[in-house]
Order: structure tokens, then sequence, then C-alpha cells
């Protein structure tokens, strides 16, 4: 019987995970790397690495590609290879993660080309604003770095890469056993740094029933974004609060859809999902409104989230909501490269990968008095807060559940 999955640490710390996955003679490789940035300017000298990291050790042959991206608390490498080259692969980022490049050179340039293209999209301060309400001075608020923040650096004196709490993914249709052994040869002898980077601080307590009024005066279109407290995705509960969330707002069929998009037009769109952090969890519900419904649209969807503690969903809601996460989970994750950046996802998030295989079954297995249980107890207006992106104007008539308040810093 052919093995599907090996799972194996290495003697420095190192966690290997390979998947035999698809059909057709291409691999991927996710390496998840722990690097914590509690400044600015560590997160600047991070994201300026990640940028140099590819052209430093990336092979060049038209069909290896390697990639790297990084935030506030990991650096993250993507590769994907022809199945052929996976044992070149293997010593690249073995390479990459021991001879870290200190001169940024051209990487610069086209790193703040790339961060300023990013910002021209209007969502990208409205999401950085969300983030300094939420986490004040956490270094969970640091966004995107500045562009002389990235000037000012001559020399990225990033700490090494520490093996310890590291994930290697690799997915291919081959055997698993003989993937990690080419994975272990190539980087069984990175050595974990004498001292290890310290943690970031826990993320502060959300103080719930505050919205924030960012002021975009003549904007068309309002951004209104929520957050309240939930769980990770590796707590029994987890999967319960999924589907009432599901419920709630994650597809088309949801009760926030129906009744803001639908039944009355005030949305252009409306989603609630799980925006995880490492060592916690947040329940998110995001709409885009005009700017003459903005507070008839956050009424609605007050409205919703009272509901759904006092008319709680129904077993249909919930097969329906089950059916849909099974159903996209699917589709989304077909694709290898994706199964394989999921993965080292919920390692980024501190959430263990292999929960995602068993998703399915823990999803098929939630009772509807767990549903209505999570919904009670994470689903009330006043455990929210959050932001609304809108022109002055447009919030004069509001007189919701939310506390509004006006900004008290600059976007």
């Amino acid at each position: 019987m052919r093995r599907a999955l090996v799972d194996r640490t290495l003697g420095n710390g190192l966690r290997l995970l390979a998947l035999r996955h698809g059909g057709t003679p291409l691999a991927e490789a996710r390496l998840h790397l722990p690097s914590p940035c509690p400044t600015r300017r560590d997160l600047a000298e991070a994201m300026l690495l990640a940028a140099c990291l590819p052209e430093g050790h990336g092979r060049d042959d038209g069909v290896t590609e390697v990639t790297a991206t990084a935030d506030v608390h990991q650096t993250t490498v993507a590769a994907g290879s022809p199945l052929a080259d996976l044992r070149a692969l293997m010593p690249a980022l073995a390479e990459m993660v021991r001879d870290v490049p200190t001169e940024p050179g051209p990487a610069r340039g086209r790193l703040i080309a790339r961060l300023r293209l990013t910002r021209t999209h209007p969502d990208v301060t409205v999401r950085s604003d969300l983030a300094r309400h939420l986490f004040g001075d956490h270094p969970a608020a640091f966004h995107l770095p500045e562009e002389k923040e990235l000037a000012a650096i001559g020399r990225v004196r990033r700490p090494p890469f520490d093996p310890r709490g590291a994930l290697l993914v690799i997915l291919a249709d081959e055997d698993p056993g003989r993937m990690a052994d080419a994975a272990e040869q190539a980087l069984a002898g990175w050595r974990p740094p004498a001292a290890g980077a310290s943690p970031l601080p826990p993320l502060p307590r959300i103080e719930g029933g505050r919205l924030v009024a960012l002021p975009r005066p003549g904007a068309p279109q309002s951004r209104i974004r929520l957050r309240a407290p939930a769980v990770t995705a590796g707590h029994e509960r987890y999967p319960a609060l999924f589907l009432a969330c599901n419920a709630l707002g994650g597809y088309l069929s949801s009760r926030l859809s129906r009744s803001l998009r639908e039944d009355k037009g005030y949305v252009y769109g409306v989603t609630t999902f799980f925006d995880t952090r490492p060592g916690s969890g947040l329940l998110a519900i995001e709409a885009d409104t005009a700017a003459a419904t903005t507070g008839a649209a956050l009424e609605v969807l007050t409205a919703e989230l009272h509901r759904m503690r006092t008319h709680p969903p129904t077993e249909q809601e919930i097969d329906a909501a089950r059916a849909y996460a099974l159903g996209s989970m699917a589709t989304r994750l077909a694709p290898r490269a994706a199964f394989a950046s999921a993965l080292a996802d919920l390692a980024a998030k501190a959430v263990d990968p292999l929960l995602l295989l068993d998703f399915p079954r823990r999803l098929a297995a939630v009772t509807r008095e767990a549903v209505i249980a999570a919904a009670d107890e994470f689903l009330a207006v006043e455990r929210f807060s959050g932001v609304v992106a809108a022109d002055p104007g447009a919030l004069g008539g509001y007189g919701g559940g939310f506390e509004l308040a006006s900004a008290g810093f600059s976007s």
C-alpha cells in the first residue's frame, strides 16, 4: 500500500510534511519560517529580505519558480518545479535559509514599486486603519513599510532563520518517503542560531461595540469592516462556529447576503470569514455599500446578528452551510499549489497543518445544538468592533447598536 503522507521532525527542529498529491509531474514546496518583527524597522527589513531571497537563490531555468513573502510573523518561501528537479530544489532551499543576503540590490526598487501599486487599492488603507483600531501599537498593526523606511536600509540585518518551529511542505505525485528523504538530506545540516527570536506579545483584548468612522469626503462607496474575538482552528468549537459564520454570511444564500443584497439591495457584496492570527482567531464581517445606504446597511447587519441568537439557524440552513463549505473547500484545494499554500498558511497561524486533512470529518460531526450555542456566544453585536470608511454625511442618521466614534489616528 502506497503511503500518502510522511510527517517527520528533524533533529534541528524542522518539521517536514511530504504528501502524495495530483497526477502531473510537478512538485510544490512551501517553507514556513518564523520571523517575528517587533518593530516597523524589522518588518521593512523582513520584507526586503524576502524580496532578495529568490534573486540570490532562485533557479533561472524558466521552469522552476521561487518566490518569498514576509509579514510581522513569518517569512514564507513558495517554490514550484518539475518533479524531476525536486532533488535539486531542496539544496537550493537549504542554501536560501543558511546564506541570507544582506545587500538589497535591485530588489529594493522592485519592492517599492510593488508596494506603490498595492497602495492604490482603496481597501489597503482601510485595513491598515482597522488594524490600528483593533491592535493599537501592537506589531500586528504594522501593515506595509513606507518607502522612506525601505530607502533607509543600507544592509539587511535580520536574525538568522531558525529551523525550530519552521515547516517544509512538499506535494507531488511521488513517494512521500523519498521526498522527505531528499529534504532531510539537504536541510539536516541547517543549524539553529545560538539565541532564538523572541515571539511577539499576545494580541490585545478587542473592545467590542465600537465603530470608528474613517472620513472619506465625497466617497460614493462605504466600506464596513468588523471583527470580534473567536477561537482558533484547532479549538473543539471551531467547526460549529465555522458553520454559524457560514450561515450568517459565508455564501450567496446566507442570511446577510439574502437580506442586504437580494431583498434590500443595500450592498455590492457582504461576507463573513475567520481572520486568524497566530495564537488567536477573529470573526470578520465585511460589506461594501453606497454612501446613501451606509446607515441602513449597518442597521440591517446589526439586526441580522441579533436574529442569529433570537432565531437561530435551522437544520436546513446548517446543512446548506455545511454542504457549501465542503464543496468549496474541495474545489479551492484541488490545485496542488493551493493545497500546499493552505497547509503552510495554517502553520503560519500556529495551527497544526494536518487539521486541514481532518476538517471535513470534524465539520460533518457538528450538531445543530453546537451551532446554536456557538452563535449565541460569539455572534453578539456587542462583541464586534471595527471601522467604516465613508463620507462624513453618510452616517448622519445612524442609530444602530454600535458606539460611533471618530478616528483617533491619521489615515
